[in-house]
């Protein structure tokens, strides 16, 4: 509990409300979990609380002023408190928190509003690392829309970032919280209240830096904060201060889809001019990035990020979102017989360029391909799942294959289908490093092994899937490590520790 927050166990408007614990403290109000007892559900009650400005006696829940010079600055922003609450309540969009009621109490004011079961963006990506691209993109379009929504009614939110975002873990929809700093504009674009000047280091733009902070109506300012916040989810990285963006441009991970690279830089320009001018605009760049579409059919591997630094750790933040299978490419039924034909050939062509050396029966494998398909790429062959369990007892070296993480260059045992079966080892093209050691189900990476990401960080245990399933994730350039289950390649059930075996 904070200590200037109140009791857990304390009351509100007539024995309504049941305060159970805090939920997060800022600079100017406190959030509880709290009950509402008239109803029997779970709400979240905003208190008004300046905490530069308050203080609360030790033996009410009133709060008190620290010097009676400030009591006409807090009783300014107390009424602005509650015409926001007021505002929020007239609300009626689904992708913004809905207001419930709004009264004034223990010398305060307080307003009650939906309680989220589920956690923020910004927990989400501290706890799973950069998110997929599309993943990403659907959640920042949602919010657009809120967003779009707000504007249309002269309104600025002026603290979009990953903290005020929670995600519904009923139907993982992102819903926009926290109008604290928000405003109020008239038709001509001019300021119809006052409110305190807030800044997100990383999410809020230059301008909101200046004295007095935004005077007049502007889109822009919240859709930098919007593309910054999707530089985080993509990155896990937060973005540089607005003040180093003057004279710097933001650095994109090699990792970082290469077609949102201008949207971004877009979105993020330090001169509001030079920004799209709504959120329409922007959504619709977003929509025509030119290689957006493809963005997601690329082979990528595997990210994991614990609650720690995750800016110190920008280089284990770079995998997004590997494939729950193994790529494969379905035969066009009118090209049927010439796939027959042509597919012995193309095998004894790989067989001749790339010499794999076969032990064992020393048979060779032509006539044994019936399921495998032709690639883009003549020497690569395209894996596909295999029919049949039986393992004929082929040792390949250094055999070209198509895999859920990449081309890469395999070792090891074969089923009939010529797909990986059994122990091999897995070594990803172009030098990077990336390698699995361990077992194959038709193709799959499923069972025990050993796993290298091109970072240097390590994963031992069991894959199922194609995916981290149980074992073990250290990160090499800090030692930390995950041990327990995995959902979705993903860390689940266990815990952090850090290099010395300590739970984080």
């Amino acid at each position: 509990m904070s200590a200037q927050g109140l009791k857990n166990g304390a009351f509100l408007r007539h024995n309504t409300y049941r305060i159970e614990k805090v939920l997060g403290q800022g600079g100017f109000g406190i959030t509880y979990l709290a009950t509402d007892l008239t109803l029997d559900r779970l709400v979240a009650i905003k208190e008004f609380f300046p905490k530069d400005y308050c203080d609360r006696a030790s033996d009410t829940s009133h709060i008190t002023l620290g010097t009676s010079s400030s009591a006409e600055f807090v009783s300014r922003l107390k009424a602005k408190f509650l015409k926001e609450a007021r505002n929020i309540a007239k609300f009626d969009h689904p992708g913004i928190i809905r207001i419930h009621a709004a009264f004034e109490e223990n010398n305060t004011a307080y307003y009650v509003m939906d309680y989220i079961v589920g956690e923020s963006l910004s927990d989400k990506v501290k706890r799973q690392g950069a998110l997929s691209t599309d993943d990403a993109i659907r959640y920042i379009k949602v919010v657009a829309k809120a967003l779009e929504y707000v504007h249309d009614k002269r309104i600025n939110h002026l603290d979009i970032k990953p903290a005020n975002i929670m995600v519904r873990e009923s139907d993982d929809s992102p819903i926009l919280i926290d109008f604290g700093l928000s405003k109020q504009y008239d038709s001509d674009g001019n300021q119809t209240s006052t409110t305190p000047t807030g800044i997100s280091h990383g999410y809020a733009p230059l301008e909101q830096y200046n004295d007095g902070g935004v005077k007049e109506f502007s889109p822009q300012t919240d859709i930098y904060s919007l593309a910054a916040t999707l530089y985080f989810l993509l990155t896990g990285i937060t973005p540089p201060h607005a003040t180093k963006l003057i004279d710097e441009s933001i650095k994109f991970p090699k990792y970082f889809p290469t077609s949102l690279v201008p949207v971004i830089n877009t979105g993020m320009e330090s001169a509001r001019k030079r920004r799209y001018g709504n959120i329409r605009t922007f959504v619709t760049a977003i929509d025509n990035s030119t290689n957006y579409g493809i963005i997601d059919d690329e082979c990528t591997e595997i990210s994991v990020v614990p609650e720690t630094n995750h800016q110190e750790q920008q280089d284990n933040n770079h995998v997004k979102d590997s494939r729950e299978s193994s790529s494969r490419t379905k035969p066009n039924y009118l090209r049927i017989g010439v796939i027959a034909i042509t597919i012995i050939s193309l095998l004894g062509i790989i067989v001749s360029m790339v010499g794999p050396k076969f032990i064992g029966n020393n048979e060779e494998i032509s006539g044994s391909t019936s399921d495998t398909v032709e690639s883009e790429d003549p020497e690569v062959l395209v894996v596909e799942e295999g029919k049949t369990d039986h393992l004929v007892p082929w040792v390949v070296k250094d055999f070209p294959i198509m895999t859920a993480l990449g081309k890469c260059s395999y070792s090891g045992k074969l089923d009939s289908d010529t797909l990986p079966h059994g122990h091999g080892v897995a070594v990803w093209s172009k030098g990077d490093g990336k390698k699995y050691d361990g077992e194959w189900v038709h193709g799959n990476m499923d069972g025990q092994c050993k796993y290298t990401q091109r970072s240097g960080d390590t994963f031992v245990g069991t894959f199922k899937n194609n995916r981290y399933h149980q074992g073990r994730y250290t990160i090499i350039s800090t030692g930390e490590y995950f041990d327990g289950t995995f959902k979705n390649g993903q860390p689940d059930k266990g815990n952090w520790y850090n290099k010395n075996g300590k739970k984080l």
